[in-house]
């Protein structure tokens, strides 16, 4: 069994009117993927130029995580730390999906119907609850 492990690659907010990466995609960008040096040098090519960031838009972003993390490459978020979030915003369920998306669901006052807000990021989804935290009462 190989004890290599992969690199670990870091999520971020993109700058301001950054679009994605993606051929021919002008999207505006949701995640910046700032990326491990690569430690490749099988191929013969030099590395030291690769790109060290990667924006993607919601649309792209999930195939660039997934392919990451089947290459077994690891993503750790930059922006905060989901159980962080969750002790801060206790009146929320926050949970993520297979694909990655970041929940956060919560009742708006006495009604019995929840409010959901997601995000890529958990920066982005600590944006998202603190402008709607006077609703949840």
């Amino acid at each position: 069994m190989s004890t290599h492990t992969g690199l670990t690659n870091h999520t971020t907010d993109p700058p301001e009117g950054a679009t994605c990466n993606i051929k021919g995609c002008c999207a505006v960008a949701q995640v910046r993927m700032i990326i491990a040096p690569s430690r490749f040098d099988a191929d013969g090519v030099d590395h030291s130029q690769d790109p060290s960031t990667f924006d993607t838009c919601e649309w792209h972003w999930p195939a660039m995580r997934a392919s990451c993390l089947s290459s077994g490459h690891r993503i750790v978020d930059a922006t905060g730390d989901i159980g962080e979030l969750a002790a801060d915003f206790p009146q929320c369920s926050i949970f993520s999906s297979d694909a990655g998306r970041l929940y956060a669901s919560a009742r708006i006052g006495r009604s019995p119907q929840r409010a959901t807000v997601h995000a890529w990021l958990v920066g982005q989804l600590r944006t998202q609850l603190e402008r709607a935290s006077a609703c949840y009462g």
